[in-house]
């Protein structure tokens, strides 16, 4: 899913994002200066709305930039009432209080909504066709046969990430390795295991499929990961017990989501349902069975 997505789907239909606001497009990627605004409406009221997209956590840099598009806007036409709204997928409960206190509205899309209207309006994400469908993911194949191997020795896990210290979301869209913190099962974790990526918070659940490439060691992070971090903590210049994971499968346009996961009986006893602190967590073949069929009859 690419910030792009999440602007067309409002464009097209503003009305489930703004209800009873009588929104009507202006036009997408209008020149302001030299800046481009991601959507600009008329509501029923004849304001202009200034809307600006952001993919993911709304990060500090997203407020400047619409002000600087409200400063444009009303430069050319000072009579005109403007109203500002940033979106993203999730805002940290500061900085939406702080952008609302200077006269900044925050929408919070939250992750479920894109994938599910996109489902409903038959909207194909622009990324998707760059995408293997899951069944054919190299790596999902190699599970399907090892499992009948008995020789296989290989562990599936859960690796957990909170999305307001790491921004997960536009680090699997961006980046096609990830560092990864091991700690707990730092024995048993090996190079070739299978590493289900779940977020955690109000859309927690499953984000994407990596494997594990090399075994755990203390070690540097990788520096291309630092623009993602929230947290000081978690830059790359800071040594940690780590993995280094491959993504295989970046399954943002259609997470698996834990409130479905809780549904399935067999999946009662999965940990990370249970004992949900921590950062690494196992799943048994048994319960990464019925995981894998779930996602392969989502992305069928």
């Amino acid at each position: 899913m690419f910030e792009k997505d999440i602007e067309n789907l409002i464009a097209l239909y503003p009305e489930r994002f703004f209800p009873d606001q009588g929104f009507t497009l202006v036009g997408q990627q209008i020149i302001l200066g030299k800046c481009r605004a991601d959507l600009i409406f008329k509501d029923k009221h004849k304001r202009t709305i200034i809307i600006e997209v952001k993919r993911g956590i709304l990060g500090r840099e997203a407020s400047g930039q619409i002000i600087e598009y409200y400063g444009l806007l009303k430069q050319e036409n000072p009579n005109e009432v403007v109203e500002l709204i940033l979106c993203a997928n999730t805002i940290p409960a500061e900085r939406k209080m702080f952008l609302e206190r200077v006269g900044i509205e925050c929408k919070e899309l939250g992750l479920a909504l894109i994938p599910n209207l996109a489902r409903e309006k038959g909207y194909h994400f622009l990324d998707e066709s760059k995408e293997e469908v899951i069944v054919h993911d190299p790596l999902l194949n190699e599970v399907s046969r090892i499992e009948l191997n008995s020789s296989f020795v290989g562990s599936v896990w859960i690796f957990q990430t909170n999305p307001t210290r790491y921004n997960i979301l536009n680090a699997l869209a961006e980046l096609k390795q990830l560092g990864w913190s091991v700690n707990q099962h730092k024995d048993k974790i090996k190079k070739g295991d299978i590493a289900l990526i779940w977020m955690s918070g109000e859309n927690a659940g499953i984000y994407a499929i990596s494997q594990v490439i090399s075994d755990p060691e203390v070690r540097f992070g990788l520096p291309e990961e630092d623009k993602y971090c929230f947290d000081k903590s978690l830059l790359s210049n800071i040594k940690g017990n780590m993995v280094i994971l491959k993504i295989n499968k970046n399954m943002s346009n259609a997470p698996l989501f834990k409130n479905e996961l809780k549904n399935f009986p067999n999946l009662k006893n999965l940990s990370i349902l249970n004992h949900w602190r921590g950062t690494n967590f196992r799943v048994t073949k048994e319960e990464w069975s019925i995981i894998k069929d779930e996602i392969n009859e989502t992305y069928r």
